[in-house]
């Protein structure tokens, strides 16, 4: 397997692994909003569960974004402020539109709104779409694998490699630098 096929499938399995953590971090939010603990409470945003599905993911998106940033693409850039957090913020919502889209759908055109259908829909069907757009996009947007010059680092003074000239990054290929 080359060495890129390599890095591509230990970035797969440790987005996963995030993945699932913020997705069960999200999954029982959810459910607990809208749907209630049986025999504690009601799901208070029965009535909302678009709204509840943010508010569990939102705090999902946190959990995912450390997991992200310092476990499964800890060796790639993270683009923009914050650490990629800006850029990860704006994927993740842009990517809510695919689970909320389904939900909306399962809920208001197919009337579904039992337990089961909002999860099918919401958490299943779309947060594995999600999953794929995000991603992708992560890779593409937040976490570059661009390394970054630091600021001392200009044309009149380049970093020092051991051969004496600048080298690409070692996450990078040398064609997409």
């Amino acid at each position: 397997m080359s060495r890129r096929l390599q890095r591509l499938t230990g970035e797969v399995i440790r987005f996963s692994a995030v993945n699932i953590v913020a997705t069960g971090v999200s999954l029982v939010l959810f459910n607990a909003l809208v749907h209630g603990v049986k025999g504690w409470f009601g799901g208070p945003m029965h009535g909302h569960p678009l709204t509840g599905y943010l508010l569990a993911n939102s705090v999902g998106m946190l959990v995912s974004f450390y997991g992200s940033r310092y476990y499964a693409f800890r060796h790639r850039h993270a683009a923009g402020p914050g650490g990629g957090l800006v850029a990860y913020v704006i994927v993740n919502f842009a990517s809510f539109t695919i689970p909320i889209s389904i939900l909306w759908v399962s809920r208001n055109v197919f009337g579904w709104d039992t337990i089961y259908a909002d999860n099918i829909a919401g958490n299943v069907i779309g947060a594995v779409l999600g999953m794929l757009f995000r991603f992708w996009a992560f890779r593409k947007f937040v976490f570059t694998g661009q390394q970054v010059l630091p600021v001392a680092a200009t044309v009149e003074n380049p970093p020092e490699h051991k051969s004496g000239s600048l080298q690409p990054a070692e996450d990078v290929p040398s064609g997409e630098l």
